[in-house]
């Protein structure tokens, strides 16, 4: 009697136990059945981005992927950018389903169409078969304009001459709202979930925000130092020079003259260039030091600020940082550091407070760019204001 019981319940269990599993199947199933991208078959030019986005309910994280990078890349929050003619295939991973979109990337120029202009025909050339009986009333004028469009032209900010940072995609910003620029100084510090500048990412994150994170090449070397660096690249921040040290180029002491600048410049950015493959990148001259010796050797713009918080004294608070930062106005930069804690917890408070005011928070060569301001090689910026090329 006991062993029947024992294998009824037994029964009953593994029966419940495969229902339960069952449905679960099912819902999974049903899950990824109705997910899809909003773009099977997608047409761009060399230059041009696109957000391709999973439609349906689903949990945990998309991964997409390109099957040719020089063709068109694509990045963890779905953005297609066009880099070379030809054709690729991207492909978006979500609740356990597979789904594609085929990439057609066209040259960065279009050529406007050209209708042939047919000569007059003559008098001579036409031969009557009838009189006509009253001539036809002359066309009405028109002031249409022109059916042949003309070109697109280039933005300012790629004009000649002007700094263009290789992964600048402005296509997520809205140009109508104000945005200002974040800027934090002196990292690496790590790439763990509490570390500072993970904190700071997370925070900038939750609102699709971007910023500039200006890096110490000494610091770097590290597993735990590059993948910081490298995942603020793929979150989409602006990577830039601060220098393999401290000291300011400005200081005769340590930077005797021209070449010594331009050496130190250099040094930083084949640093950075090697770990991310980014060409060049904007310059925070240490301590904001800056003289007409090293306008004249820096091959690229020097980045300042107008919004300074003074976030590196160990006397300032959270509550200054933030009543300094909330000052800041449309086309502004501010100067933060990523080593300091307080600065840490006001950008939690601050990132939300702007985003609440309208305000969109950008890197600073993302500014430029959506305000079509160039940005010149030797210029000193602390807003974004225009400055004509330095002679």
């Amino acid at each position: 009697m006991r062993k029947t019981l024992g294998t009824r319940i037994t029964a009953s269990a593994l029966s419940l136990l495969l229902l339960c599993e069952s449905n679960m199947l099912t819902a999974v199933i049903g899950q990824a059945a109705v997910l899809k991208l909003n773009k099977k078959n997608l047409t761009i030019r060399v230059g041009q981005s696109y957000k391709l986005k999973v439609k349906g309910k689903y949990k945990g994280k998309i991964k997409w992927k390109s099957d040719k990078k020089k063709v068109a890349t694509v990045s963890s929050k779905g953005i297609v950018k066009g880099k070379s003619k030809g054709k690729s295939k991207i492909t978006a991973k979500a609740a356990g389903k597979s789904m594609k979109c085929n990439v057609k990337v066209k040259s960065g120029i279009e050529k406007p169409a050209i209708t042939p202009t047919l000569p007059p025909t003559t008098a001579a050339s036409v031969t009557q078969t009838a009189v006509p009986t009253a001539a036809p009333p002359a066309p009405a004028p028109t002031t249409e304009a022109p059916s042949n469009p003309e070109p697109t032209p280039t933005p300012a900010y790629m004009s000649e001459g002007a700094f263009v940072y290789d992964k600048l995609d402005i296509s997520w910003i809205d140009k109508s709202k104000p945005m200002i620029a974040f800027t934090f100084d002196d990292g690496p510090v790590g790439s763990s979930e509490t570390s500072n500048s993970m904190r700071i990412q997370k925070a900038l994150g939750e609102y699709n925000f971007h910023a500039t994170f200006n890096y110490v090449t000494g610091k770097i070397g590290s597993e735990d130092m590059n993948k910081e660096i490298l995942t603020a690249m793929e979150n989409g921040h602006e990577i830039a020079n601060h220098t393999s040290q401290w000291s300011s180029l400005s200081d005769t002491k340590v930077f005797a003259d021209g070449e010594a600048v331009a050496a130190e410049i250099e040094k930083a950015r084949k640093s950075l260039s090697e770990l991310t493959g980014i060409s060049d990148f904007t310059l925070r001259p240490p301590n904001l030091g800056v003289s007409n010796l090293v306008y004249d050797n820096c091959n690229v713009p020097l980045i300042g600020c107008n919004i300074i918080s003074n976030d590196w004294e160990d006397s300032t608070t959270k509550e200054h940082i933030i009543e300094v930062t909330k000052k800041a106005k449309d086309g502004d930069i501010v100067l933060l550091h990523e080593t300091m804690i307080n600065t840490v917890e006001a950008v939690e408070e601050l990132v939300p407070y702007f985003a609440e005011q309208g305000y969109q928070i950008v890197s600073v060569v993302e500014l430029f760019a959506a305000k079509d301001i160039p940005l010149y090689a030797g210029n000193y910026y602390n807003k974004a204001e225009y400055m004509p090329p330095r002679k």
